[in-house]
């Protein structure tokens, strides 16, 4: 992949890929500042400036503005908040990717947060709150962060807590944005039909003039709970759960290793949990897993939702899958449809403008360089399956396994602490 990087005079790093094959321009930026960098009594920050810069701008003070401003050219603008990053994207036709990225740039650098606005949103935001907390497939998400990071905000929801929220004003939100949102740890990655040097100039035109400063911390992350399971009592026709272990951080050398692991795991209707729970069993109708990995920490979690009497047989059903990574390798013929998988994500995602943007600011942003595609296919070659034994050997032991539940009484009461056979029966 051909690239142009700079980094500006103020800490921002800016990266552009020419595809003159294509009829689009994609850009995307990364801030380091998300809802990490947050306390209890401000918790949802980050989310909510996310929210409000799309209120209104020095040059275009209301929302319908900023969203006409690029719906009308047939693209699209969007932004999202996660725990360490917050994300701003969008995706024009290539004539048009100047406004795109005047757009972008005027929210960041003259976000109007209007008081008014604040307390219109505030109702939406809480809306947002209450919509996940009622969706027991994504709020169990939650309870096991909980467990896995007790006490931390890595732990807790997002969006924030709605007596938070509630009592947020706009000289809030303008003060973490003063101090979170640093050039230093700015990435924005533009990629498409454009010449790289008019790109590069113009965010530096848009952006160059804003002031260095360092930055908001990250506190550093907690032991896990030494409570092993956290339910939560609720009406419906299943249970959802989670089963988490603590992971690596980003730049672990394990990674790569529990990236793969977690294919075999549970990616995909090819995995091993699809498979077993839902071909074979037909437990769930979904249930899979996922890995996060942040500066200093990760975890892999395992999901699924059940019916409230087929709960034990779920759990232990996955827990035993997770067991025969630990004592059995993972046959070559797997490992080798495995490694075909992972690659070819990587390949298909960098096929178009969207892909390439948003890789290249991820990559330099949390690794401080890009990685070509031949890069990571070789690491992935490498991995061999005595590396993913390894791995799960070394982090998803029984004795290390939280549990998190939402569903009817009957279901969860006995998961609330659940018989260490339970835990540990597919050790």
């Amino acid at each position: 992949m051909e690239y142009a990087r700079r980094v500006l005079p103020n800490g921002l790093r800016v990266l552009v890929a020419e595809m003159p094959e294509t009829r689009s321009v994609s850009l995307t930026m990364y801030v380091g500042v998300g809802s990490r960098a947050e306390t209890r009594a401000n918790a949802g920050l980050s989310h909510f400036i996310e929210h409000m810069l799309f209120k209104g701008t020095a040059k275009r003070p209301s929302a319908a503005e900023i969203s006409y401003a690029v719906e009308a050219l047939g693209g699209s603008v969007n932004a999202s908040t996660d725990r360490e990053v917050t994300v701003f994207s969008s995706r024009v036709p290539a004539r048009h990717y100047l406004v795109a990225l005047d757009v972008i740039a005027d929210m960041i650098r003259a976000p109007l947060l209007r008081e008014t606005d604040v307390t219109a949103e505030r109702n939406v935001v809480v809306e947002e709150i209450r919509m996940y907390r009622d969706q027991p497939q994504d709020r169990v998400h939650t309870l096991v962060d909980e467990l896995l990071y007790p006490g931390h905000p890595l732990g807790w929801e997002i969006a924030g807590r709605e007596p938070v929220v509630r009592s947020l004003t706009a000289d809030d939100l303008r003060a973490f944005m003063q101090a979170g949102y640093a050039p230093e740890r700015t990435v924005i990655a533009i990629a498409g039909r454009l010449d790289a040097s008019e790109a590069t100039r113009a965010v530096e035109e848009e952006l160059g003039g804003l002031a260095p400063r360092a930055g908001l911390p990250f506190p550093g992350a907690p032991k896990p709970s030494k409570a092993r399971s956290k339910v939560l009592v609720k009406r419906g026709e299943q249970v959802h759960l989670c089963i988490g272990w603590r992971g690596v951080a980003q730049r672990h050398p394990d990674k790569w290793a529990l990236d793969m692991l977690n294919a075999v795991l549970g990616e995909g209707m090819s995995s091993r949990l699809f498979l077993e729970l839902r071909e074979k069993r037909a437990l769930a109708y979904d249930v899979h897993s996922y890995e996060a990995n942040y500066s200093d920490v990760g975890h892999l979690v395992i999901y699924a939702g059940v019916a409230p009497d087929r709960v034990k047989e779920a759990i232990v059903a996955a827990l035993t899958e997770v067991a025969r990574l630990r004592d059995r390798l993972v046959e070559d013929a797997e490992l080798a449809r495995v490694r075909d998988f992972v690659k070819g994500r990587i390949d298909l995602r960098l096929e178009g403008t969207g892909g390439v943007a948003g890789w290249l600011a991820g990559q330099e942003m949390f690794y401080d360089r890009i990685r070509s595609v031949d890069e990571i296919s070789a690491i992935v070659d490498a991995i061999g399956p005595a590396d993913i034994q390894r791995v799960a050997r070394e982090y998803l032991r029984p004795e290390l396994a939280y549990l998190a539940a939402i569903g009817p009484r009957i279901a969860v009461g006995p998961l609330a602490a659940p018989e260490p056979e339970l835990m540990e029966m597919a050790s």
